[in-house]
């Protein structure tokens, strides 16, 4: 495993190795950021969907989320797999495999690398047949048992699997996803440290690459919801394509699947180029964006950002190739209602996909 070390937000990760349930809607100040004694470890757990091919699904953006964060984390696992920009590539996410062939193995995965946290998507290649779907709720309470008894302190997050496109699939999904709620609930009601995660929600259809498995952009939308859960707020995807999240002006929009939503904004070039977000807050105060962007500079490079008017200031990102996507958060002071956040040229040359926005705290 590579052990990558930073700052962490100790508060919210003391409370979940001790086995709290993450708060809605309540962040930690940056300012309350400091180093970390240990850092957390994470088992990524599942299936192909897990394992994400050369550009690890939902880890590698999953990573930067903590990265940028400033909180220390080691992802946990037997297998690893992943592009250049993760640099922590373990996991366990074990391509074709069913819940019972993880229940045969995870004991002594979980013994060996003793994770301070779980993430579960499993029982997708348990849905091709209405026999194995049928049988797939029972096989993933038990899991879940064997799970929370080997690493009982272990936050463990379970979620509703993403849907397949076919329609018999999809339904067979859509029935089991129905039973998740239920069964991680009587595990949390006996004691046990688990929680729900909406991940069906999280990838829409379009953004499935073969039916089954999400593109490297629906991959980012996973890793979003993950996140979202871990550090206990909702996050709002503004999409920079989409004319009813941001207004561009010379700039030019850029397809592919490994954007959030097959599409991303680039040419941000020029002194008049911008691109201005329009985003809602329910609240005045202080909130987190996360902006996706990619650099093919070799270098450094930034946005500058100003938000409702006020004086810009840049937003920077590494540089890891065109297409490749890094994760940089930032804090904003927003007011109850519309706020803008206006992206401009910075330093070099980036291209945006989209944010993710967080409400002020409590």
């Amino acid at each position: 495993m590579r052990l990558v070390r930073f700052a962490a937000l100790t508060t919210i990760v003391a409370a979940l190795v001790a086995g709290a349930a993450p708060a809605v809607a309540h962040t930690v100040p940056a300012a309350h950021i400091v180093p970390a004694a240990v850092p957390l470890k994470v088992m990524p757990l599942g299936d192909s969907i897990t394992d994400g091919q050369a550009d690890a699904g939902y880890r590698t953006d999953l990573w930067h989320f903590f990265e940028t964060d400033g909180r220390s984390v080691d992802f946990v696992g037997s297998q690893t797999s992943g592009p250049t920009n993760l640099p922590d590539q373990n996991h366990e996410g074990h391509p074709g495999w069913t819940i019972a062939q993880l229940s045969q193995q995870v004991v002594g995965w979980l013994t060996t690398y003793k994770p301070d946290m779980v993430l579960l998507h499993i029982g997708t290649n348990d849905m091709y047949t209405d026999a194995t779907s049928a049988a797939a709720p029972a096989e993933l309470s038990t899991l879940l048992d064997q799970i929370t008894q080997t690493v009982p302190a272990a936050k463990v997050y379970v979620a509703s699997i993403i849907p397949l496109a076919d329609a018999a699939g999809a339904n067979r999904v859509l029935a089991y996803d129905a039973t998740i709620p239920g069964i991680v609930g009587a595990k949390a009601a006996a004691g046990k440290n688990v929680s729900f995660v909406d991940m069906h929600s999280a990838v829409p259809t379009a953004e499935l690459v073969d039916g089954i498995h999400p593109t490297v952009g629906g991959y980012s939308r996973m890793a979003a919801r993950w996140y979202s859960a871990i550090v206990g707020t909702p996050f709002y995807r503004y999409e920079s394509e989409q004319a009813a999240n941001a207004t561009s002006t010379d700039t030019q929009q850029v397809a592919g699947n490994r954007s959030s939503g097959g599409v991303r904004v680039g040419h941000i070039d020029f002194p008049d180029s911008a691109l201005t977000f329009t985003v809602y807050a329910p609240k005045t105060g202080t909130s987190r964006i996360y902006v996706r962007a990619d650099d093919g500079m070799n270098m450094p490079c930034s946005h500058q950002l100003s938000v409702n008017g006020a004086t810009p200031f840049p937003v920077t990102y590494p540089s890891f190739g065109w297409d490749y996507w890094s994760i940089t958060g930032v804090n904003v002071n927003v007011t109850a209602g519309a706020n803008t956040f206006k992206f401009t040229k910075g330093d070099c040359y980036a291209e945006m996909d989209e944010i993710d926005f967080t409400t002020p705290a409590a």
